[in-house]
């Protein structure tokens, strides 16, 4: 909507709005007691729409109304010019990581995505090259090297404990399923940062946002949405660079799930550019943890490259550098994830992708009993609750099996995972299956197990 003056305006309840927050409620607040989503509050605020009549006696109690008063809240309807106090949807990020645009970029792509169906969310673009890498650079000469004091309360430590229950979801393979809660928690606390009366608050908060962006990328990952994903990746990474220096590793991390994200769209280039990117930002002497994963990812990227000695070298790293790790103090809970599990399955990742694709048959089998020691050490130590790893660490199996030229035994633990893969749903898991689908017909497209496998396929993704 444009102003008589060729302004951008938006429409907003601003009294409703004043209400709302003079009671000290956020858009989540109000939507539990209404008992509707947060995507509906924003909705009625922007005058989108308007409460149906059934919801109007619980919206005037809410805002401790009468009904009447209610009436004259939603008719008072005004122009706001189109910024953060009456934030514009965004469906796209800024990479320019020179200014403090964390929050207002956050409220609008979170916005955009709570009112957005699937359809509109696919459709999203993805950077890659230099257009994605030079930014990533920049983000890392970017972050501030001062520390900025952190405060505690009740109400952060709620907010903490949110954000591990939606981590411990994903974990169980329905992430995808509770994404539009992670996203609508996350506009919440953008609107908290923005609208925090001292600094001290919205240092506290930031890190907090900046993990729920994470999570709300990985989550848009596991759903098959690679465009929002990459969005969310890029508003962690501007959240980690306001925060200061102490989310450092959390935006190394960041930069992890971008190239497992350029890996799986085949841009094996922009993945290894990614990762040694943030590897070149964390000191060596800390942060270990991030820089296991962060080797075992390199490895993976030499490995799609063909630069197998480079690869096998950082794999190598990956497990040693783990291992130094075990005297570290704990791990934060948005690194909860990786564990002496997740570690061999980096490991055998690599050396099984190695033994695909090399034709010297001598190095084949010594990169696949490599592998199979990796991936049979990570199914004997995965813990419970890690239910789509658990699935992944059948495919990865299968695809040893595959890579040691015994396509019956490769089927049959394929099959296992898929009876295993029944509760869950994940973009990732569906993947893996297509892709050793692929890697079988391409190798034993003849057998009848082959095909058997693939109608099997055929009917979890249809």
């Amino acid at each position: 909507m444009v102003s008589g003056r060729g302004k951008p305006v938006v429409l907003k309840r601003r009294l409703l709005v004043q209400r709302r927050k003079a009671l000290g409620h956020s858009q989540e607040d109000l939507a539990r007691l209404v008992g509707v989503d947060r995507s509906t509050i924003i909705r009625w605020e922007r005058v989108e729409t308007d409460p149906q009549p059934w919801l109007r006696r619980k919206l005037a109690a809410a805002l401790r109304v009468s009904a009447d008063e209610l009436t004259g809240l939603l008719e008072a309807v005004s122009e706001v010019p189109g910024r953060a106090d009456g934030y514009v949807l965004r469906s796209s990020v800024s990479v320019d990581f020179s200014g403090a645009a964390a929050v207002p970029q956050a409220e609008g792509f979170s916005a955009h995505d709570l009112v957005s169906r699937r359809s509109v969310l696919e459709q999203l673009s993805v950077l890659s090259s230099v257009a994605l890498v030079r930014p990533i650079r920049e983000w890392v000469a970017s972050v501030p090297m001062e520390r900025n004091e952190i405060i505690g309360s009740d109400s952060l430590e709620s907010l903490r404990g949110a954000v591990k229950v939606f981590r411990r979801w994903d974990a169980a393979g329905v992430g995808g399923l509770k994404r539009k809660a992670v996203v609508g928690q996350l506009n919440a606390v953008a609107e908290s940062v923005r609208d925090a009366g001292d600094a001290a608050t919205r240092t506290s908060l930031l890190p907090i946002m900046a993990e729920l962006a994470q999570l709300a990328g990985w989550m848009a990952f596991d759903h098959g949405l690679a465009g929002a994903a990459q969005r969310y990746y890029l508003l962690a990474l501007h959240a980690c660079r306001e925060a200061g220096p102490s989310e450092l590793a959390l935006g190394v991390k960041v930069i992890g799930d971008m190239t497992q994200l350029s890996t799986k769209l085949g841009n094996y280039d922009d993945s290894l550019n990614l990762v040694r990117t943030g590897l070149g930002a964390l000191p060596r002497s800390a942060n270990r943890r991030v820089r296991s994963e962060m080797l075992g990812l390199e490895a993976r990227a030499y490995a799609q490259l063909d630069e197998a000695p480079a690869a096998a070298r950082s794999a190598q790293a990956s497990v040693e550098v783990w291992q130094e790790a075990a005297g570290d103090e704990p791990a934060p809970d948005w690194l909860y994830y990786l564990n002496q599990a997740e570690v061999d399955c980096l490991a055998a990742n690599t050396y099984t992708q190695l033994a695909l694709r090399t034709s010297d048959h001598t190095r084949r089998r010594a990169y696949a009993a490599r592998a199979e020691h990796h991936t049979l050490q990570a199914r004997r130590s995965r813990e419970n609750g890690f239910d789509r790893s658990r699935v992944l660490d059948e495919i990865r199996l299968a695809r040893v099996r595959l890579s040691q030229d015994e396509p019956a035994e490769a089927v049959r633990v394929a099959n296992e995972a898929l009876a295993l893969a029944e509760g869950v749903r994940s973009s990732v898991v569906d993947h893996w299956f297509a892709r050793f689908r692929g890697e079988l017909v391409a190798r034993h497209g003849d057998d009848t197990a082959t095909a058997g496998f693939g109608d099997r396929l055929r009917e979890r993704v249809t």
